[in-house]
């Protein structure tokens, strides 16, 4: 028996340039709440306090934080949905 080669996960971007805390975290659990366990958010937010509030978010749910970079000018958060 051979083990069948597992998928990539369906990866969405949803980019929140300019805009203010609380809307990135809103509009972030708005695209999760349509999106099927497995797949994963890439989301580009250029406010600083999102840094905080992603944790938090994560932390909360049925949600991973897959990654997190930062740029010069953003910063981008990969979000996986468990359940």
């Amino acid at each position: 028996m051979t083990a069948q080669p597992q998928a990539e996960p369906t990866t969405l971007q949803l980019d929140l340039s300019g805009l203010n805390c609380p809307l990135p975290v809103l509009k972030t659990k708005a695209a999760l709440a349509r999106m099927h366990p497995g797949e994963e958010l890439q989301v580009r937010v250029t406010h600083p306090d999102s840094v905080r509030e992603f944790e938090v978010l994560c932390r909360a749910g049925n949600l991973e934080l897959v990654d997190f970079r930062q740029t010069d000018d953003a910063y981008l958060y990969l979000i996986r949905k468990l359940a």
